[in-house]
């Protein structure tokens, strides 16, 4: 008869089956010394998202570790505006030309609708 597996616990918190580590010790190594998003640990150790996302917020250097992430982020974003502005200018085609003769044409169509 087969014995039943026995999930090791260590320091009152369960273990996944070979693990060395209970899942909250390596939730924060993953999170702050790998730079894993909450997602991705709770798929990875097959936990609930929230659990994961609770232990996180209880722990002491979340709040920095956060603020890091959102300025990141805007760096981040602000990077992949100006390329994607600097591609939508490539493709128009904008030039001094092209300026002025809109210009032109929008005064031209201003001052018939005037007079």
């Amino acid at each position: 008869m087969a014995m039943p597996l026995v999930r090791p616990k260590i320091r009152g918190q369960k273990c996944k089956a070979g693990e060395k580590m209970p899942w909250k010790e390596r939730a924060k190594e993953m999170y702050f010394e790998s730079g894993m998003r909450v997602g991705e640990i709770a798929a990875y150790l097959e936990v609930s998202r929230q659990s994961v996302s609770g232990h996180i917020k209880s722990l002491p250097g979340y709040e920095a570790e956060r603020e890091r992430r959102r300025k990141a982020g805007a760096i981040q974003r602000r990077a992949y505006k100006n390329r994607k502005n600097q591609e939508y200018r490539k493709q128009d085609g904008v030039t001094g030309e092209t300026l002025r003769r809109e210009h032109d044409m929008a005064a031209l169509i201003l001052s018939r609708e005037k007079y």
